[in-house]
């Protein structure tokens, strides 16, 4: 009986064995697989994103001028702003920041200026950045300055990086000096004989090559004093037509386009390989009356307009929802002293009202054809359009025909070039005239200028409206709030102009275009932080 116990406990102890011998054995291999990594699957590793050398961006117009001479027009400024630079410069939200200049100040409540500038910039043919370049940049070689634009007295050279100004009145001067038309360019930009020879600048970018009504093309500046863009050719393709530039993004040819239709921003926000890029800008498109003659040197026919143009329907039927309605309001939301709507007599349509100030006004449609009348004359009006800006414009300019058609207007429009259109507004040769931006530039209402009766451009003289532009710019800065509300009130009672929207810039991309940031400034194109992906 002994025995049999010490038989079944051998056994007992023997199976025990056999089973933690076949454990052992199959978690053998995990321990060996754990001391031999280089048996595991290699780790992936990432693709290197390559990138191309070459940004292709399509514009509408070719630079007509490089020189500072003339002041750059179209889409001159959107390639101005990669071969040259500002003293001051602004953010994409607007903010003031410095450029060739790191600090300014003024102890006469802007009276006078003195600037600091960068040292170690250089100009793209090697020359030093300093204060002769400044000096030579607003001479009275300049446009800013044969303008008037630029209210300077004289300046004085402190040493090679200060540069004082002395101005006709106090005014705001980093505000004007943030504006691309007036950069600094260097002196050796003329030959000996005093003539241009090449654009010169201190910017992001080199010129190398236009070949007329096609492309424009710019190189990497290595040395730029902000850090080298990240591209390193930008190729500026020339395609006057709206709809064909979006062709040319949608297919390929070109990375970037720039002053998209509105009728073409839903169907561009839905294609997969395209980024639309958007955002209140400073530009308000508005109606510019000749107030000089009849009969527009009618307020009530002005108030007329006013009341008949719908804008809030311009903006939603024709404009697909991009921008803002003005309402009359003389410059956009995102500027500075804008005031709140709450605060201004903004207009909406209401024919009722239009043909009530058209009646009291004496014009009457005693024919009952739909044109009023007056003395014998019909209410018969022309509407100037440009072609350099927009492609919104002439969709505008009709709406409003047909609309001014309806309080008993008789309505043409004159589509013009940019030459034929600067002649007629010089001349007067005009009753009312569709615009867009002017005077507009950085975050200052600087536009409200455009309607003081020394301005060229003004068609309007009201000595009430004069005596607040002249003290606008030199009061404390706690002040020019009320200000500048009491001007944009001013504009809705007087009315020299109507306006209508507030610009909504579109800038659409292909989908492999990285870093770009949309700026509420136009025209201004940012381009240090592009490339393109292969």
């Amino acid at each position: 009986m002994k025995r049999k116990k010490v038989t079944a406990l051998l056994c007992l102890l023997l199976a025990m064995l056999m089973v933690l011998s076949a454990c052992t054995s199959k978690e053998a291999p995990k321990e060996e697989a754990k001391e031999n990594p280089a048996e595991e699957a290699p780790a992936e590793v990432p693709e290197e994103v390559q990138y191309s050398d070459t940004l292709r961006v399509a514009i509408s117009s070719d630079v007509s001028q490089w020189d500072i001479v003339v002041f750059p027009g179209g889409d001159d400024r959107f390639v101005w702003n990669q071969i040259y630079d500002t003293l001051v410069r602004l953010d994409k939200d607007l903010n003031i920041i410095p450029g060739l200049a790191v600090s300014w100040e003024s102890e006469d409540n802007g009276l006078s200026w003195v600037f600091h500038l960068r040292e170690g910039v250089k100009f793209h043919d090697g020359t030093d950045f300093n204060a002769d370049a400044v000096l030579y940049s607003y001479s009275e070689r300049s446009n800013v300055i044969q303008a008037g634009t630029l209210p300077l007295e004289s300046m004085e050279k402190i040493d090679d990086y200060t540069v004082k100004f002395i101005c006709k009145k106090p005014v705001p001067l980093p505000t004007y000096l943030t504006h691309i038309a007036w950069p600094v360019v260097s002196p050796t930009s003329l030959d000996e004989n005093g003539e241009f020879k090449a654009p010169i600048g201190s910017g992001p970018f080199k010129f190398v090559s236009q070949t007329k009504g096609q492309e424009i093309v710019v190189e990497r500046n290595e040395d730029y004093w902000g850090g080298a863009p990240e591209t390193e050719k930008v190729v500026f393709k020339i395609i006057p037509d709206a709809a064909s530039r979006v062709l040319a993004l949608r297919s390929g040819d070109v990375d970037m386009c720039l002053k998209i239709a509105e009728s073409d921003v839903v169907s561009l926000e839905q294609d997969p390989d395209i980024v639309v890029n958007r955002t209140l800008s400073t530009f308000t498109d508005f109606i510019q009356f000749n107030t000089a003659r009849a009969p527009f040197d009618d307020r009530k026919v002005r108030e007329a307009v006013a009341w008949a143009v719908d804008t809030e329907a311009i903006v939603d039927n024709v404009l697909d929802g991009i921008g803002i309605a003005a309402r009359g309001r003389a410059y956009s939301p995102c500027m500075m002293y804008c005031a709140p709507d709450e605060e201004l007599d903004l207009y909406s349509q209401d024919l009722e009202k239009a043909k009530a100030c058209l009646e009291e006004a004496g014009w009457t449609d005693a024919d009952g054809n739909g044109v009023r009348e007056k003395n014998g004359k019909e209410l018969s009006i022309n509407i100037l359009v440009g072609q350099s800006w927009s492609p919104r414009e002439i969709k505008i300019a009709q709406v409003c025909q047909s609309q001014l058609e309806q309080a008993g207007f008789k309505v043409q429009i004159d589509q013009l070039e940019g030459a034929a259109f600067s002649e007629r507004n010089k001349s007067g040769d005009f009753d009312c005239m569709l615009r867009t931006g002017f005077f507009v530039w950085g975050p200052y209402p600087h536009h409200v200028k455009i309607h003081f009766s020394k301005n060229y451009a003004s068609h309007f003289n009201d000595p009430e409206y004069d005596e607040l532009i002249k003290i606008s710019e030199g009061v404390p800065d706690e002040e020019k709030p009320e200000v500048y509300r009491d001007i944009m009130q001013m504009i809705l009672h007087k009315l020299p102009a109507y306006y209508i929207v507030h610009e909504e810039k579109v800038v659409a991309c292909r989908s492999n275009v990285k870093g770009y940031e949309i700026s509420a400034e136009d025209p201004w194109l940012e381009l240090r932080s592009v490339k393109v992906e292969k």
